[in-house]
């Protein structure tokens, strides 16, 4: 109903005044290199594993009652998405799994991001921070948020 509408307008409002939207880049060391990954990549050479590992973490979060909620989503799916694809394609999360192939039980995730946290990642990785007993550190266009092993975040839910 009315948030498709919304969609819709924002989508239309985009095509006429002919805005640019930022994609969203992030970044994060892997053994002393900077890697950069961006929405929905999939030129990384690990790209199958990183996708892998984010739909792991998927289905370990719904059985730890994860919802996904669609409404962070702005943009009219294609045809061969669904609303957890295009949540989870965020490059943020493909960096944090990317972090997680890379160091299978790690301590700590660095991660820093061109634009703003969305909702759903905020709540998404302080699950991933719940699953994995890990700090992961995400430092965005407004603020670092820290999140922590026990799912907690340091911005406590104000982003």
């Amino acid at each position: 109903g009315e948030h498709q509408e919304a969609k819709n307008f924002r989508s239309n409002q985009i095509e006429e005044l002919g805005v640019k939207v930022k994609v969203g880049l992030s970044w994060t060391e892997i053994k002393g290199q900077i890697v950069q990954l961006k929405a929905h990549d999939h030129s990384h050479p690990q790209s199958a594993e990183i996708y892998a590992k984010i739909d792991r973490l998927k289905s370990k979060a719904i059985e730890n009652g994860f919802i996904f909620d669609s409404s962070w989503i702005t943009r009219p799916l294609n045809e061969n998405e669904t609303n957890e694809s295009v949540l989870c394609g965020h490059s943020e999360l493909l960096v944090i799994a990317l972090q997680l192939i890379q160091e299978p039980v790690p301590k700590r995730i660095q991660v820093v991001k061109n634009l703003r946290v969305c909702g759903h990642c905020h709540e998404f990785t302080k699950v991933i921070a719940k699953i994995e007993q890990c700090d992961i550190v995400v430092r965005d266009a407004n603020r670092i948020h820290h999140f922590y092993p026990n799912g907690q975040c340091s911005c406590q839910d104000h982003f």
